[in-house]
């Protein structure tokens, strides 16, 4: 393994001595070599190259060196520089005084080219090290200050959508029964937090109190919109690829977004429908469809920001005034909690993309599709285990966040293991299990059902069928103090495994086999589907493996959506 590199900074009067010590480490490569002649410069010298070493003289006609000892461990930037006494003099009073005044090391001059060099290079690593770990813990707590600020919001979200199911309650009270309908789902999207579960639910319940129409939602992404689900035969599902449209006037959704108005039109009676085309608008995303009746409601936030826009098309006797208004009125109680959802995407993202400036595999990409593997194998077991369908909406909501964030812990690995090429020896390995139980304690203390969901799949996904997986039975406080003597070979076996964590560890494994790495290329299909079967009952839960290949076509759509 490479030398870390070393900033060496020698304080000296002696101008001999620093062109000896220059000599000594000339042929090191890996130490780039300062020198201070004056110990008044020394200070300054240090705060300039930021040195990963300091070698010390005790004897100086200007500043004595015990006292520039102390100046060093008074100031912020220099206070755990490691620092080297090189002296004259062998008295262990002056070396006592010395270590007592913070000297990490004391070698009298000259010593050995090689003792000093193997000197240097222990204690400039264990600095950078050192100083690597704080700054990773650093990162964890800003991103901890983050999510707390995020879920602030959240709460004021959650207060604004209250407000409006609180007026939609007086409007029930009044014996609308559509818009009780409509309250009683407004309430239902409020605990929905995963953005794709949210569109899905949105657009199939925008369909049929409209009349079982066929529709869409457009997502505002700059200048353009990006065709992210679709409608037909009451089944809403995302749209593979998510094709741009190009934000403009002549069309129903574009216009839409622009003036952030509802745009309607029907055809006149007697008239032929077109395809693609109803007025003067072109009907994106639905070139091919004859359009008798179009719907465009824009998603447009308290401050007038459109997020998207909800698109309807061809409903059972056209949109009348009155289904307008209920529409409407549903498409502002979808923004809040589009909103909403939309700011938790945003945190899962940017806690995703701390993960990745660790982890170069932990992508955006790579996560989407364990995430959407996750649902196709937890839908499958949910009907085959007779499960309820609000249940089975409510958990997939869950276990969809839970999958994306499933290695979010590895930001406590150093990069030094992330990045590693070749294989991980039993110490490294014993550390990097440690990202289940970092990533478990970023959701500790935490009481939804969200925190849960993501804290046993954060700790267990990396557990095996038959117990060979790791950290094993325990809590994360309790797993995190325990010795790194040695790798977890022995966890949870079989159902002692959470569901969740079965879901998406062989939503991982697949993944990974199937996925490019700096240290493999993808493996072809064929073969990874025979690891898999070979692993049933070892590595993996045997019934959602028969589930992954009984639905291989939908998880192929997973892959290609999120390539």
């Amino acid at each position: 393994m490479p030398k870390t590199r070393a900033i060496v900074l020698l304080v000296d009067d002696q101008a001999i001595i620093g062109e000896a010590v220059r000599r000594m480490l000339a042929d090191d490569p890996s130490v780039e070599f300062h020198f201070a002649s004056r110990g008044s410069e020394a200070l300054d010298a240090a705060r300039r190259t930021r040195p990963t070493v300091i070698l010390q003289d005790l004897v100086m006609p200007e500043t004595d060196g015990l006292a520039l000892l102390r100046r060093y461990r008074e100031e912020e930037s220099l206070r755990d520089v490691p620092v080297i006494v090189l002296s004259a003099k062998e008295e262990a009073s002056t070396k006592a005084e010395a270590f007592a005044l913070g000297a990490s090391d004391y070698l009298v001059k000259l010593p050995d080219p090689v003792e000093l060099r193997a000197r240097i290079h222990h204690h400039s690593a264990g600095f950078v090290a050192e100083r690597e770990r704080t700054r990773a813990f650093a990162e964890l707590e800003a991103m901890e200050r983050e999510v707390r600020q995020k879920n602030r919001r959240l709460d004021e979200a959650n207060r604004r959508l209250e407000a409006l199911n609180a007026d939609l309650a007086e409007d029930v009270r009044a014996g609308q029964d559509r818009l009780h309908s409509i309250a009683e789902v407004g309430s239902e999207l409020s605990r929905i937090q995963d953005l794709d579960v949210l569109l899905e639910r949105i657009l199939s319940e925008t369909g049929r109190f409209a009349g079982d129409s066929e529709g869409a939602i457009l997502i505002r992404q700059g200048d353009a919109l990006s065709l992210a689900h679709r409608l037909s035969g009451g089944r809403a599902s995302a749209v593979p690829g998510e094709p741009r449209v190009a934000t403009s006037i002549d069309g129903a959704s574009g216009r839409a977004a622009m003036t952030g108005d509802p745009v309607h039109a029907e055809v006149d009676a007697g008239s032929a429908p077109r395809e693609g085309r109803i007025a003067d608008l072109r009907v994106e995303g639905f070139e091919s469809t004859p359009i008798r009746s179009v719907l465009a409601l824009p998603l447009r936030t308290a401050t007038a920001e459109v997020l998207g826009v909800l698109l309807l098309v061809n409903a059972a006797g056209g949109f009348p005034d009155a289904d307008r208004a209920i529409l409407v009125h549903f498409a502002s109680l979808a923004t809040v909690a589009l909103e909403r959802a939309s700011l938790v995407r945003s945190m899962i993202l940017r806690m995703i993309g701390m993960a990745e400036l660790r982890d170069p595999t932990e992508t955006g990409a790579h996560v989407q599709r364990v995430a959407g593997t996750s649902m196709i194998l937890f839908e499958e077991w949910a009907r085959r285990h007779r499960l309820d369908p609000a249940e089975t909406e409510r958990r997939r909501d869950l276990l969809r966040i839970a999958a994306m964030l499933h290695d979010v812990g590895k930001v406590g690995i150093p990069d030094a293991i992330l990045k590693k090429p070749g294989k991980l020896d039993d110490d490294e390995y014993a550390l990097m299990q440690r990202h289940t139980v970092i990533g478990a304690r970023l959701f500790a203390g935490l009481r939804t059902e969200f925190d849960a969901a993501a804290r046993e799949v954060a700790l267990c996904h990396h557990e095996r069928w038959d117990g060979g997986g790791y950290p094993g039975a325990g809590e994360p406080e309790v797993l995190a103090d325990a010795p790194l003597a040695a790798p977890v070979r022995s966890g949870r076996r079989g159902e002692e495994i959470p569901l969740f964590a079965r879901i998406v560890g062989l939503a991982d494994v697949f993944d990974a086999l199937s996925s490019r790495r700096s240290y493999k290329e993808a493996w072809p299909e064929s073969k990874v589907l025979e690891v898999i079967r070979q692993e049933s009952g070892r590595h993996f839960d045997p019934e959602l493996v028969e589930i992954l290949l009984d639905r291989i076509d939908e998880v192929r759509a997973v892959r290609e959506r999120f390539s």
